[in-house]
């Protein structure tokens, strides 16, 4: 029996994530520690929780990690978070590596950890100068020109000192929150990969890092040829190395989930009574409206225009 992806088997908690950053303005995330929830299954083409919960990506975060040496700090700081949270099975707050304010809590349920939520990176009202000294020994450490760093953290959110037990106490109702719709659902914590001493981030090129990267990209660039050579240099790995991580941490061979993400775009087009077949085949990112039909009809049971008679409420053929 294989288990369902974690946050695919208890949605709600996107919900619930989505609700409190409407509320606070602050950004959450959950890193999965079992596996499951950062894979992709046949029996779930879609995942739950989308992408920017999987992820912090903040604009000064994402500046920070938009080359190799700023995403492999950035990663290194995470799993050293994720560390301390998992042995300890307590939550922790403080300051990361650039002067940043986070908030982190385990998911721990029947006695495993799941996974931690994550909750701020902002700056905190009154020790900007302490971040922007973390940053300054940071760059001088690894010689960086610091101004640009310290640009960008200009437009990071701010929130007041004494607000910090208010968030604290935010972040910990979602964790009950989270745990009580693992329990509604019935979910079965012993049948999830055991991850022990394993953590998402702990080098530039962990799996769960190359996977999710490697997913959102595909995504992003569904409508353009997508080539594991070329998918594997923007994600500054081997291309073996990416292909077996994928098949390892989803079952699925990588061209399989291109092809697979590309008729589910398809499907989402066709949906669209103003989108013809061809128009769909060539924003899905076929080139060839023949093959097209014919990857369409292998994955559906259906052809292109029967799904389109049949999404749009018509009898098909």
């Amino acid at each position: 029996m294989s288990p369902e992806p974690l946050l695919e088997k208890v949605p709600l908690i996107q919900a619930v994530m989505v609700a409190f950053e409407q509320e606070t303005g602050l950004h959450m995330s959950f890193d999965d520690f079992t596996g499951w929830s950062t894979g992709w299954h046949e029996d779930v083409p879609q995942m739950k929780l989308d992408w920017l919960h999987l992820t912090h990506s903040c604009d000064f975060c994402e500046f920070i990690k938009s080359d190799a040496h700023g995403r492999k700090h950035c990663i290194r700081n995470k799993a050293a978070v994720n560390r301390l949270v998992y042995h300890r099975r307590e939550g922790v707050s403080g300051y990361c590596h650039l002067g940043l304010f986070d908030m982190a809590e385990p998911l721990i349920f029947r006695g495993w950890t799941l996974g931690v939520f994550y909750y701020g990176s902002v700056l905190v009202k009154g020790k900007e100068g302490a971040s922007r000294r973390r940053i300054r020994r940071h760059c001088t450490r690894f010689g960086i020109d610091p101004e640009t760093y310290l640009k960008e953290l200009g437009g990071i959110s701010m929130i007041e000192p004494s607000s910090i037990p208010r968030h604290r106490e935010t972040l910990k109702t979602v964790v009950r929150l989270a745990e009580y719709f693992c329990e509604a659902a019935g979910v079965r914590p012993d049948l999830y990969r055991r991850r022990s001493q394993r953590f998402p981030y702990d080098d530039p090129e962990s799996s769960p890092y190359v996977v999710k990267e490697a997913m959102h990209f595909i995504t992003s660039h569904i409508d353009e040829p997508l080539i594991v050579k070329d998918l594997a240099a923007h994600l500054r790995c081997h291309p073996d190395f990416l292909s077996r991580k994928f098949k390892q941490h989803t079952g699925t061979d990588l061209s399989v989930y291109i092809q697979h993400t590309r008729i589910e775009r398809a499907k989402l087009l066709l949906e669209n009574p103003k989108i013809d077949i061809g128009m769909a085949a060539d924003q899905a990112g076929f080139s060839d409206r023949v093959h097209f039909s014919k990857v369409f009809r292998r994955v559906t049971g259906m052809t292109p225009g029967q799904y389109q008679k049949e999404a749009l409420g018509k009898a098909p053929a």
